[in-house]
Protein backbone atom coordinates (compact mmCIF):
# COMPACT_ATOMS: atom_id res chain seq x y z
CA UNK A 1 0.00 0.00 0.00
CA UNK A 2 2.82 2.46 1.21
CA UNK A 3 4.48 1.88 -2.50
CA UNK A 4 1.32 2.65 -4.03
CA UNK A 5 0.18 5.52 -2.60
CA UNK A 6 3.65 7.13 -3.00
CA UNK A 7 3.53 6.14 -6.76
CA UNK A 8 0.11 7.68 -7.66
CA UNK A 9 1.54 10.86 -5.01
CA UNK A 10 4.43 11.67 -7.65
CA UNK A 11 2.38 11.34 -10.35
CA UNK A 12 -0.10 13.60 -8.98
CA UNK A 13 2.49 16.20 -8.74
CA UNK A 14 3.75 16.19 -12.39
CA UNK A 15 0.14 16.92 -13.20
CA UNK A 16 0.88 21.14 -11.75
CA UNK A 17 1.74 23.92 -13.84
CA UNK A 18 2.41 27.23 -13.78
CA UNK A 19 1.90 28.45 -17.15
CA UNK A 20 -2.12 27.78 -18.18
CA UNK A 21 -3.79 31.26 -19.85
CA UNK A 22 -5.38 31.69 -15.72
CA UNK A 23 -1.56 31.97 -15.06
CA UNK A 24 -0.87 34.31 -17.77
CA UNK A 25 -4.04 36.22 -16.65
CA UNK A 26 -3.58 35.86 -13.01
CA UNK A 27 0.15 36.29 -12.13
CA UNK A 28 1.85 37.60 -15.52
CA UNK A 29 -0.66 40.72 -15.69
CA UNK A 30 -1.74 39.51 -19.19
CA UNK A 31 -5.36 40.83 -19.04
CA UNK A 32 -6.18 40.03 -22.70
CA UNK A 33 -5.23 36.29 -21.79
CA UNK A 34 -8.53 35.31 -20.91
CA UNK A 35 -11.67 35.72 -23.34
CA UNK A 36 -15.20 37.34 -21.70
CA UNK A 37 -16.85 34.06 -21.37
CA UNK A 38 -13.68 32.82 -19.69
CA UNK A 39 -13.65 36.63 -17.25
CA UNK A 40 -17.64 35.43 -16.61
CA UNK A 41 -16.39 31.98 -15.82
CA UNK A 42 -13.74 33.02 -13.23
CA UNK A 43 -16.35 35.23 -11.62
CA UNK A 44 -18.86 32.58 -11.48
CA UNK A 45 -15.98 30.12 -9.77
CA UNK A 46 -14.80 33.21 -7.40
CA UNK A 47 -18.33 33.89 -6.04
CA UNK A 48 -20.60 32.84 -3.46
CA UNK A 49 -22.82 32.13 -6.36
CA UNK A 50 -20.92 29.55 -7.82
CA UNK A 51 -18.93 28.19 -4.38
CA UNK A 52 -16.13 26.97 -6.08
CA UNK A 53 -13.22 29.06 -4.28
CA UNK A 54 -14.53 27.65 -0.70
CA UNK A 55 -12.88 24.18 -1.61
CA UNK A 56 -10.61 24.51 -5.09
CA UNK A 57 -8.40 27.67 -3.84
CA UNK A 58 -4.95 28.60 -3.50
CA UNK A 59 -2.29 28.03 -6.44
CA UNK A 60 -3.29 24.31 -6.76
CA UNK A 61 -6.82 25.05 -6.81
CA UNK A 62 -7.32 22.66 -3.93
CA UNK A 63 -7.78 22.89 -0.18
CA UNK A 64 -6.85 19.50 0.25
CA UNK A 65 -9.25 19.06 2.90
CA UNK A 66 -12.11 15.55 2.52
CA UNK A 67 -15.53 16.25 1.89
CA UNK A 68 -19.15 14.27 1.01
CA UNK A 69 -19.92 15.80 -2.32
CA UNK A 70 -22.95 14.33 -2.44
CA UNK A 71 -22.75 12.15 -5.31
CA UNK A 72 -24.35 9.43 -3.56
CA UNK A 73 -26.89 8.46 -1.29
CA UNK A 74 -24.93 5.31 -0.46
CA UNK A 75 -21.20 5.07 -1.34
CA UNK A 76 -19.84 1.82 -2.19
CA UNK A 77 -16.23 3.12 -1.56
CA UNK A 78 -15.81 3.93 2.47
CA UNK A 79 -13.54 6.30 1.11
CA UNK A 80 -10.99 8.19 3.65
CA UNK A 81 -12.50 6.09 6.62
CA UNK A 82 -10.34 3.30 4.49
CA UNK A 83 -7.25 4.59 5.73
CA UNK A 84 -7.63 6.28 8.29
CA UNK A 85 -9.93 4.08 9.80
CA UNK A 86 -12.44 7.24 11.75
CA UNK A 87 -16.00 7.04 11.42
CA UNK A 88 -16.44 10.74 10.59
CA UNK A 89 -14.44 9.88 7.94
CA UNK A 90 -16.60 7.72 6.08
CA UNK A 91 -17.34 8.25 2.31
CA UNK A 92 -15.15 11.67 2.46
CA UNK A 93 -12.86 12.44 -0.41
CA UNK A 94 -10.31 14.68 -1.18
CA UNK A 95 -10.77 17.65 -2.42
CA UNK A 96 -8.92 17.40 -6.15
CA UNK A 97 -6.47 19.99 -7.60
CA UNK A 98 -8.01 21.36 -10.78
CA UNK A 99 -4.73 22.27 -12.61
CA UNK A 100 -4.62 20.37 -15.45
CA UNK A 101 -8.38 19.64 -15.02
CA UNK A 102 -9.07 19.54 -18.77
CA UNK A 103 -6.84 16.27 -19.02
CA UNK A 104 -7.30 14.45 -16.29
CA UNK A 105 -10.93 12.75 -17.30
CA UNK A 106 -12.72 11.07 -15.75
CA UNK A 107 -13.67 12.91 -12.70
CA UNK A 108 -14.65 11.98 -9.66
CA UNK A 109 -13.01 9.82 -6.99
CA UNK A 110 -14.47 6.63 -8.63
CA UNK A 111 -14.28 8.53 -12.70
CA UNK A 112 -18.36 7.90 -12.77
CA UNK A 113 -18.17 11.67 -14.40
CA UNK A 114 -16.84 11.38 -18.22
CA UNK A 115 -16.66 14.97 -18.68
CA UNK A 116 -16.52 18.53 -17.16
CA UNK A 117 -19.89 19.27 -18.11
CA UNK A 118 -20.80 16.32 -16.33
CA UNK A 119 -19.15 17.42 -13.30
CA UNK A 120 -20.49 21.14 -13.60
CA UNK A 121 -23.77 19.62 -13.87
CA UNK A 122 -23.40 17.46 -10.70
CA UNK A 123 -22.33 20.95 -8.49
CA UNK A 124 -25.09 23.09 -10.47
CA UNK A 125 -27.69 20.29 -9.08
CA UNK A 126 -26.34 20.17 -5.70
CA UNK A 127 -26.07 16.75 -5.76
CA UNK A 128 -28.03 14.04 -3.60
CA UNK A 129 -29.00 14.56 0.03
CA UNK A 130 -26.68 12.60 1.87
CA UNK A 131 -26.74 13.30 5.73
CA UNK A 132 -22.96 14.46 5.67
CA UNK A 133 -22.29 16.05 2.64
CA UNK A 134 -20.66 19.18 2.92
CA UNK A 135 -22.72 22.58 3.51
CA UNK A 136 -20.92 24.01 0.53
CA UNK A 137 -22.39 21.92 -1.87
CA UNK A 138 -26.13 23.05 -2.97
CA UNK A 139 -28.60 24.06 -5.84
CA UNK A 140 -26.76 27.25 -7.76
CA UNK A 141 -29.45 27.67 -10.30
CA UNK A 142 -26.52 28.27 -13.31
CA UNK A 143 -28.04 28.99 -16.52
CA UNK A 144 -26.66 27.05 -19.66
CA UNK A 145 -24.50 30.43 -20.02
CA UNK A 146 -23.41 30.27 -16.89
CA UNK A 147 -22.37 26.44 -17.39
CA UNK A 148 -20.69 27.40 -20.33
CA UNK A 149 -18.99 29.90 -18.82
CA UNK A 150 -18.07 28.05 -16.04
CA UNK A 151 -16.68 25.08 -18.40
CA UNK A 152 -14.13 27.44 -20.35
CA UNK A 153 -12.72 29.32 -17.01
CA UNK A 154 -11.78 25.66 -15.55
CA UNK A 155 -10.19 25.00 -19.28
CA UNK A 156 -8.03 27.95 -18.58
CA UNK A 157 -6.48 26.06 -15.63
CA UNK A 158 -5.11 23.54 -18.17
CA UNK A 159 -1.14 24.00 -19.08
CA UNK A 160 -1.29 23.00 -22.65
Amino acid sequence: MFTLTRAIANYERTLFSGKSKYDEYQYFNKLDALSASELNGKNIFFSEEGECFHCHNEFNFTDNSFRINGLYLVYQDSGRARIILLPSDVEKFKVPSLRNVEKTAPYIHDGSLATLADVVEHYNSGGKPHPNKSGLIKPLHLTAGEKEDLLNFLNTLTDQ
